[in-house]
């Protein structure tokens, strides 16, 4: 069938009713506003992100990343491994990821330069046991981490080690989706897609039996670099 009334028409005779003549007028709702200022608004996104089972931390010098860094992944020992692609990371990271990484000398594998094709760039982030992103921005309603992808910047290291480690400025964080897809909106390039991390990977396909890590991730962190106005003039004093 391809005609749409058609269509249309039969759909309305099965539940017995008459064919509509025009549709209907869009109903009105009012979505609820949720703004809050800068300070509540990371510690709103750090408090939903740790409540749906991700670890945080605020960070305001490079010294309290390497320490955050060693606490969560210490015992890793990426600094004696050998296998270089124990770390996997986007091509560029933020300036705090560059300087602590490379203090700590673990290793990093970068996406596009590590592999020579895209099939094994996958396996190269399949067999690493940390992946290490920035983000495009932050939602606090939701705990939600929003990125987009290029060649670069892949979307096989945030999904497909067990641990994914996000690196994120606090000023990148926004009150809602909404505010960020405003901004994509806005952009004269926007990008083809965008992914949204709320949380480790969890499903429940399976007999409504709660599964973590069948898709993604079973460990997410977040590293949000503290680059308020306040702290920048803290730190040029």
């Amino acid at each position: 069938m391809t005609n749409t009334n058609d269509f249309i028409s039969l759909l309305a005779s099965k539940l017995g009713r008459s064919t509509p003549q025009s549709a209907p007028e869009p109903a009105a709702f009012d979505v609820p506003s949720f703004q809050v200022s800068s300070q509540e608004r990371v510690r709103t996104f750090l408090d939903n992100w740790q409540a749906l089972g991700g670890k945080g931390a605020i960070v305001k010098s490079p010294d309290e990343a390497i320490q955050c860094l060693q606490e969560w992944f210490g015992d890793l020992s990426f600094a004696q491994t050998t296998n270089q692609g124990t770390i996997v990371s986007w091509n560029l990271l933020p300036a705090f990821a560059e300087s602590a990484f490379t203090t700590l000398n673990w290793p990093l594998a970068r996406y596009s330069q590590a592999a020579p094709s895209p099939q094994d760039r996958h396996q190269l982030a399949a067999q690493a046991e940390l992946g290490v992103t920035g983000a495009d921005w932050g939602v606090a309603l939701s705990g939600t981490i929003v990125t987009s992808s290029n060649p670069q910047r892949g979307r096989a290291v945030s999904l497909l080690p067990p641990r994914h480690l996000t690196v994120m400025e606090t000023s990148k964080i926004r009150n809602t989706i909404a505010e960020i897809l405003s901004e994509v909106s806005a952009l004269e390039n926007p990008p083809a897609a965008l992914e949204f991390i709320t949380g480790p990977s969890r499903t429940s396909d399976i007999e409504m039996d709660l599964s973590i890590g069948v898709h993604g991730p079973i460990e997410v962190y977040v590293l949000l670099i503290d680059d308020s106005e306040d702290t920048a003039s803290n730190s040029s004093d």
